[in-house]
This record gives structure tokens, C-alpha cells and sequence, in this order.
């Protein structure tokens, strides 16, 4: 997908010539038109498109020009778009020509467009060339949308409501889409003029290709949409949605924590729940929930977190968190909703009025922390605003506040967004914390600031953050504090022209250093790599990679070296592994057992099989391991511990609409008692699920799971000892529910 950008302000005179030039790259038949949208006579249908152009067939758009693999030549491939509006929708039809035997999509469940080739459709209903709305569609119809804003990754976790179909062709695809205008946010003006732009992607060329020429060498994807007219008032009307659930399940689940006193847990659980949502106006909405359930959210992606010194990032997939994330968003995170564990109810307001966007979020969390075991409930309040200064500059806000019995979190941070030029964007920000236990009170503070370059060959990132000791993250994801360190990481790209297998190859060169607030050396590292990419999403790279880290007051010099591969070079196969060795600190010794330096190893493969545009297979093995030299464990075995996670998932997508999926996950830790304090297992675990969804908010979701464990029961009183063998089952969950989205 198209990337996110840079920025720099420089002098009129290189604005103008920049203007000129990007004018000059699409000017063709686009330079002597007008830019306004017709309205439709009536909806565009997908058949008129089918055999020919109809005749009211809306605002014609052919000049598609290439972001990569070729900067800015066209399309290697003719595509047509039509744009047209009504009273109630924004309708964009796609024409996209190609080789039927060549195009590459798949039948599945909403967002679930990867490897495909697709159409695109980006939307700055506000024209401040800062966000955007972007809607992606596959040659059958099959939806993926998100929100983008400068400076930062595209929130791919936005939902809304919105139609699409598509269709093969004898000489390619066509594609409808139909967006209501109760879907979107915009101001209130007699005439609209919004930033718009349409692409497609052809994934076996890695092509990317867009109107108005989206390029490389510019920073930033919205601020080089193209404003278009639309010559008259547009409303979204009345939007009040209301989403209730009903969740019947069934489960039992076996606490292994201590094998003296297990604990088995049954619950037969009838539940219902709400969500609703008002839209205020046409740019605000306000969300509340009561007593929302999520067992139909899928686990977590496997991530290696045995043999890791800090906390591993695992993402949000809970919908109500994720809808509208990108109102609260700053440029060091201070707001990880995972940390809200089990809410039972709140609201949240998000908007924005002229230069202004706004977030407000009030939630109760009913799971208290380990540490906080007098709580009843963590009340959870936070605010964000931003004020676009000019179209460069932006300044913003955010508080956060968490209460649970006698303790309580607050955050204050402020921050700013510049864009310096067509390629550079700086990012700042300051925030001051207070922890509070009884009357116990520690401020803390955090200094962020980000550089970074957007370029055709030089892409660079350079980061300093400063967090002092004992900085209040129980709202935020800060795996470490008491720390300043500098990090940079600088890509140096050649493009091939005209290139088919080879299309680019480069240098990468990433760098950093930490001290503690005191200023001593705590670690540095720096990875040398090159690489190369071709058509069908081909990739190879190499990295070596030097370091130094001080644990428990010991110093340790690190070495190793990383090299990774893939390929999506036939449509139903897709590769990619990742092979290293790396010398590795044991951080979990065993009791009388010092820190020590080993040679860790690591595997990361993962392969997905298509034999039918409605299966999919997916094979993902994680393997990583730690060894000491005979030096430090004159032993038979110097192992320290060997991981294996290993996971199956077997996807069937009988329509766009409904679909199942099995997953099967298998973990194995071996650990060496006599170097490590780790804990050995096994561990099995099954979760089939059949899924109906007909939109965001109206689905029906029936799942089933089950967890094995290499446990034995023994004793009377019952005892768990560890066996070799997944003898017991320690878990199961059978669940049914149904959502319905009430729209007004």
C-alpha cells in the first residue's frame, strides 16, 4: 500500500516550481478540465460498466501514473474511473483492464485483501490536506478501509458502512463502489470541495498507480490528493445507529498456576450488550457502550516473548477500541487501550470543527491489576485536541487519567507536527505524569522528538526520547523508563527502470544508543544490511549486526547476523522466512546462576497456500533458542531453552458474507533448569469458528475451543504433575452471538 509521508517548508518560489511540476506529470486531458463532480441521474450499476461506457457514466478519470515500481511513468495497464454523487451517496465506478488469467483476488471476509490486486479510493471530505478517509476494493467486491492521517501509519482498523461489488471480465474487472454520505464526516458548506484521489494496485508487478501522480518524492499521500468540486450543499442527514449483542457461552478453564491447588473455573454466561452511536451535525459523532463482550475476537498473532528482556507489543482488536483510534494518536503512544482489560461501560465523542479535531473517552474497567487487589473498578477518563495551525503546522493535546482504589495515574502531554518541505516532517512532543498511591505522589516526565526524511532514494528516520524513572504506564505501552535514547534508521533505495524480476536494491544502515537518566551506558546496536526487491513481491536481505548491553551491572559485547527471503511469485503461493543468530543475554537464570552471554538462534516462516479463490492456508512456525558456550555451562547440555510455537489456520469463504475458519496452535518450551528459571510445557489449542457478517455490526458468529496441556492429575486431593504428553484438557469454550446494527 501507499506509504505515509514527510514534509518542509521552504521558500514560495521551490512551492511554486514543485506545483508546476506535478501539474505538468498528469496534465494531458486532465489540464484544460474543471474539476467537478456531476451528479448521478440515478445509481450507477455495475453492469452498465460491464460492456462499455453508459452515457451518463459521471467524471472520467484515465491518466494513471505510477508511485512504484516506476515513479511516475504511467500505468502499465488502462484503468478508467467514474466519480459521481446523490442526494444520499458518493459512487465510484472502476474499469480496470488486464489479463483475467493473471489477476490476482480471492473470495474472503471483509479486510481481507492481502496479495490481491485492488482498486483504491482516498477522500479528504475536509480538503486539509492532513486526513483522509481511503476505501480499498478487490476484483470480487471485497472490502478494506481506514483512515489516514500525516505523520502517522493509515488506521487500518476503521470500520464504516459502504457498498462495493466487483467482476471478472473477458478483459479485466470492474469494480462499484457506494459510499453514503452518513459514512462520511464533512463540513457544512453550500459547495463541497474535497481532495481526491483513485489508484489501483496490480500485485504481481508490485504496481501502484494513481490520479492525480502520488509520488515518492513528495512526503505525505494527502496533501497530494486533488481538490474537486462538488457545486452544491451535501448533508449527512440523521445518523443514529444503535448495536445490540446477545452472547450465550459456555466454558471451563483450568488455573495451573500453582500444581499444588489448581483451580477449575465453569461459566454458563447469558449476556447482552449495547452499542450506539449519534452523529451530531456532519463532522462529530459521540459512541457509547454498555457491557461489551469480545469472544469473537480472534488470539493473538504468535510473537517470540521467551527470551526477550522487555514486554512484546501485542495490538488491539477489540471494535470499539479500535473505531477511531486515530483521533487519539500522538507521536510517542500514550494511550494503549489493551491496557483497558474488561470495560463495562463508556462513551466516547470524537469530531472536528473548522482546523479543530477532538477525542474524549470516559470508561470503567471492571479487572483490577495483580497490584491493585482492594480495587473494585479502574476509572479511565482521557482527552485529546488538535489545532492545524497552517497546513504545516499542527499543535495538540492529550490527558489521561486512571483511578483504581487509592491509586491513581495522570498524563498531561502536548505536542506539534511540522512539515519543513516537500520531504522533511518533524514531530515533538512533552509529557509530565503523576502517580499517586494514598498520599504518596511521583511526577516523571517524557521528551519525544522525530525526524524524518521522505525521498525517491533516501528515506530517513531519526527519534530521541527521554523517559525518566518511574513514568505512569498503566494507560500506555512503555516497555522501559529511566532511559534517553537515540535511535535512526536510514534506507538508501536504487530503482531499476524498467526493471521485471530486479525493480530496486539498497543499503540500510540502523543505529542506536541508550543511557540511563544518570548518563550511563546502558546499550547500543547497529544492524548493516542490503537488500533487494523484484515483481510478485520478491525480497532478499542480509544484516549484520553489532551491539552492546549492560544487565545486572555485567556488560556484554553482542554479535550475529540476520538474512530473510520471501516471494508471492505464483498466485496460491505465498513465502517468507527469516533466519538469525544472535548472540543473547540469559535474562532468567536460574537461582545461584549469573547473567550470562549465549549464542541465541531464531526461525520465523510463514506460508499461504490458495488453491481456490475461496481456501486459504496458512502455516506460520516461530522457533528460537538460547546456548550457552562450554566455557560458561561445562555441561552435556548447555541449552537454555528451545521455543516452538507453531500455527495452522485453515480459512473457507463460501461468499463475501459468510465464512469459517479452524486454528490450531501448538507451543512447546523446553527449559533447562539448571541454567534458566523458565517453566517447561506444552500446550495445544483448537479454535474453530463459522461467521456470518453482513456489515460492520450485523453478523452472527458461532465458535467452539479447546485447550490441551502435558498435565496429569493425581492425588486426592488432586495434584498436577507435568507429563510429556498433551494428556489433559485444560480448557473449552462453545459461544453463539448475534449483533444487529439498527441504522436511523
Amino acid at each position: 500500500m501507499f506509504l505515509s509521508a514527510s514534509h518542509n517548508q521552504v521558500s514560495m518560489l521551490k512551492k511554486i516550481i514543485s506545483s508546476l511540476l506535478l501539474s505538468a506529470a498528469f496534465a494531458g486531458s486532465c489540464a484544460a478540465q474543471d474539476f467537478i463532480i456531476p451528479r448521478a441521474a440515478q445509481a450507477p450499476r455495475l453492469q452498465d460498466y460491464l460492456h462499455g461506457e453508459p452515457a451518463n457514466h459521471g467524471y472520467k478519470i484515465t491518466e494513471f501514473r505510477q508511485r512504484a515500481p516506476g515513479d511516475g511513468t504511467p500505468s502499465s495497464k488502462p484503468t478508467n474511473a467514474y466519480l459521481s454523487y446523490d442526494d444520499t451517496h458518493f459512487y465510484a465506478v472502476f474499469v480496470a483492464k488486464d489479463d483475467p488469467n493473471l489477476i490476482r483476488a480471492r473470495i474472503a471476509k471483509r479486510e481481507d485483501t492481502e496479495g490481491d490486486d485492488i482498486v483504491i479510493l482516498e477522500l479528504d471530505t475536509f480538503n486539509d490536506k492532513r486526513r483522509s478517509f481511503s476505501f480499498f476494493i478487490n476484483p470480487y467486491g471485497v472490502q478494506l478501509d481506514s483512515k489516514r492521517t500525516e505523520g502517522f501509519e493509515p488506521d487500518i482498523n476503521f470500520d464504516t458502512q459502504w457498498e462495493s461489488e466487483g467482476q471478472l471480465t473477458e478483459d479485466g474487472y470492474v469494480v462499484r463502489v457506494a459510499i453514503p454520505l452518513k459514512s462520511l464526516r464533512f463540513k457544512s458548506a453550500d459547495v463541497q470541495t474535497w481532495g481526491i484521489g483513485v489508484g489501483r494496485v496490480i500485485a504481481r508487478l508490485n504496481e501502484e498507480a494513481f490520479w492525480p501522480y502520488i509520488t515518492k518524492r513528495l512526503a505525505g499521500v494527502v496533501t497530494q490528493l486533488q481538490p474537486m468540486t462538488i457545486p452544491e450543499k451535501l448533508s449527512a442527514g440523521r445518523n443514529a445507529q444503535i448495536n445490540p449483542f446477545v452472547f450465550m457461552g459456555n466454558s471451563k478453564a483450568l488455573d495451573a498456576e500453582n500444581l499444588q491447588k489448581p483451580v477449575w473455573q465453569h461459566e454458563n454466561k447469558l449476556q447482552g450488550g449495547l452499542d450506539a452511536k449519534w452523529v451530531l451535525g456532519d463532522a462529530a459523532a459521540v459512541d457509547v457502550t454498555l457491557k461489551p463482550d469480545f469472544s469473537d475476537v480472534d488470539s493473538d498473532e504468535p510473537q517470540i516473548v521467551v527470551g526477550k528482556r522487555y514486554e512484546v507489543l501485542f495490538p488491539e482488536k477489540r471494535p470499539f477500541f479500535l473505531e477511531n483510534a486515530s483521533f487519539f494518536q500522538t507521536p510517542n503512544p500514550l494511550f494503549f487501550s489493551r491496557r483497558i482489560a474488561q470495560p463495562s461501560a463508556g462513551v466516547r465523542v470524537t469530531g472536528r470543527a473548522d482546523s479543530w479535531s477532538y477525542g474524549g473517552l470516559v470508561i470503567d474497567d471492571e479487572m483490577q491489576a495483580d497490584d491493585e487487589k482492594n480495587a473494585v473498578k479502574a476509572h479511565i477518563s482521557m482527552g485529546r485536541v488538535q489545532k492545524d495551525l497552517t497546513s504545516d503546522f499542527s499543535l495538540g493535546a492529550l490527558l489521561t487519567d486512571r483511578k483504581a482504589g487509592s491509586q491513581r495515574d495522570t498524563v498531561l502531554g502536548v505536542d506539534a507536527r511540522y512539515q519543513w518541505d516537500d520531504n522533511w516532517i518533524f514531530q515533538g512532543q512533552v509529557a509530565k505524569s503523576e502517580k499517586q498511591v494514598g498520599q504518596q505522589k511521583q511526577s516523571a516526565h517524557l521528551n519525544y522528538l522525530e525526524a524524518k526524511h521522505q525521498g525517491n532514494h533516501l528515506e530517513y528516520l531519526a527519534k530521541y526520547i527521554d523517559i525518566s524513572n518511574g513514568f505512569a504506564d498503566r494507560l500506555a505501552f512503555l516497555p522501559r523508563t529511566n532511559y534517553k535514547q537515540f535511535h535512526q534508521e536510514t534506507r538508501y533505495v536504487e530503482h531499476v527502470e524498467g526493471g521485471d524480476l530486479l525493480q530496486r536494491y539498497g543499503l540500510i544502515l540502523n543505529a542506536e544508543i541508550s543511557r540511563n537518566q544518570q548518563n550511563q551506558l546502558q546499550d547500543w546496536a547497529a544492524d548493516l544490511g542490503v537488500f533487494v526487491e523484484g515483481s510478485h513481491d520478491t525480497w532478499f536481505d542480509v544484516f549484520s549486526r553489532n551491539g552492546y548491553e549492560n544487565f545486572e551491572g555485567k556488560e556484554f559485547d553482542k554479535r550475529g547476523w540476520l538474512i530473510g527471503a520471501g516471494s508471492a511469485w505464483f498466485d496460491w503461493l505465498r513465502v517468507n522466512a527469516e533466519f538469525g543468530a544472535l548472540d543473547a543475554i540469559n535474562y532468567t537464570p536460574a537461582a545461584g546462576v549469573a547473567a550470562s552471554l549465549g549464542r541465541g538462534r531464531s526461525v520465523d516462516f510463514n506460508v499461504a497456500i490458495k488453491p481456490h479463490p475461496q481456501w486459504r492456508l496458512e502455516e506460520k512456525v516461530l522457533w528460537n533458542d538460547l546456548k550457552m558456550p562450554a566455557a560458561i555451562a561445562p555441561m552435556s547440555d548447555n541449552s537454555v531453552f528451545r521455543n516452538l510455537m507453531w500455527r495452522t489456520k485453515l480459512s473457507y469463504q463460501h461468499t463475501r458474507f459468510l465464512g469459517m475458519r479452524i486454528i490450531a496452535d501448538y507451543h512447546v518450551l523446553a527449559s533447562n533448569p539448571a541454567l534458566s528459571n523458565l517453566g517447561s510445557g506444552k500446550q495445544f489449542n483448537t479454535d474453530f469458528q463459522v461467521n456470518y457478517t453482513l456489515s460492520p455490526g450485523t453478523s452472527l458468529i458461532a465458535g467452539y475451543g479447546n485447550r490441551q496441556e502435558n498435565l496429569a492429575q493425581i492425588g486426592n486431593p488432586q495434584m498436577l504433575v507435568r507429563t510429556d504428553d498433551l494428556n489433559l484438557r485444560t480448557g473449552r469454550r462453545a459461544f453463539i452471538k448475534l449483533n444487529y446494527l439498527y441504522q436511523f
